[in-house]
């Protein structure tokens, strides 16, 4: 299940929603009428990065998207501490490295030594979960964007997506994805081209002003999705009804459809992680 938004409402006025409203007419949050979406035919102005670890898919989409491209950074995405960032870093190098290494003779002895050592230091000094979470939803805090289990710079498993807003509804990523998300010999899981989408829905409805919950989500897969190829993810809001918002999105590869999806959000909120009652359902 997957929310639209994920940090904390005062950063989202203050950072990301400020940003985002510049220039696209959009964000409004308004519960009425149809967002303007896909194919709506506004001509397209200035994209902006909505959403990231600031990665190298940035230049990517400034050469893709042209010397008008000027990516927006979401503030609470960067991390105070550069050692925890590195550390991050560091394991995603070994994710790659260590993911289907097993036949390969590789020694790994010595490797699992210093990981044991690293795992323990680490361990030695982290909170219980209950008291990350707390500090996660706290009042001024970066809410889940960098433990997403999709782009989370503190997240070894995540994929590294970067989402860019464009003012024709539509929200875009493009993503190469490695032998830890295969699924069918050579192709992505397809529970990760799921996952993708379905936190790209959640960017579609932040873009367009809407915050929500996935109701209902439906798939088609159309072909394998490759490894290792650039694919193109989009999403947009389709329509909007009182409490209801549908959505669309597609994977692309090449210009060949992939996977396309559908799904149904409800504008609800659940209770913040380590806040009192007066939070319950209060504005992200």
């Amino acid at each position: 299940m997957s929310e639209s938004t994920t940090g904390d409402p005062e950063a989202t006025k203050s950072g990301a929603g400020k940003g985002l409203g510049s220039g696209s007419g959009q964000g409004s949050g308004d519960d009425s009428g149809q967002a303007e979406g896909h194919g709506s035919g506004q001509a397209p102005r200035r994209p902006h990065a909505v959403a990231g670890a600031g990665d190298p898919q940035l230049a990517d989409a400034k050469s893709r998207l042209g010397e008008s491209f000027e990516p927006f950074e979401i503030s609470v995405t960067q991390g105070t501490d550069t050692a925890l960032d590195d550390a991050g870093e560091q394991m995603r190098r070994l994710r790659d490295a260590l993911t289907g290494i097993g036949e390969s003779g590789a020694e790994l002895g010595e490797i699992a030594e210093l990981l044991r050592r690293a795992a323990d230091l680490a361990e030695a000094q982290a909170p219980s979960d209950p008291e990350k979470l707390a500090t996660q939803w706290r009042k001024g805090g970066p809410g889940a964007r960098r433990t997403n289990p999709v782009g989370g710079p503190e997240n070894v498993i995540a994929p590294p997506l970067t989402v860019v807003g464009h003012d024709d509804g539509r929200v875009t990523s493009r993503v190469a994805l490695g032998i830890p998300y295969q699924g069918p010999p050579g192709c992505v899981h397809g529970g990760i081209s799921a996952l993708l989408l379905d936190h790209l829905f959640g960017h579609a409805n932040f873009w367009a002003g809407y915050s929500g919950m996935t109701a209902h989500y439906e798939l088609d897969y159309r072909k394998p999705t490759p490894l290792l190829k650039p694919l193109d993810l989009t999403a947009w809001v389709e329509s909007s009804e009182g409490r209801k918002i549908w959505v669309r999105a597609s994977i692309e590869c090449e210009g060949e459809l992939c996977v396309e999806a559908r799904a149904l959000f409800i504008k609800a909120h659940v209770p913040l992680p380590g806040r009192d009652e007066t939070a319950l359902g209060e504005e992200r």
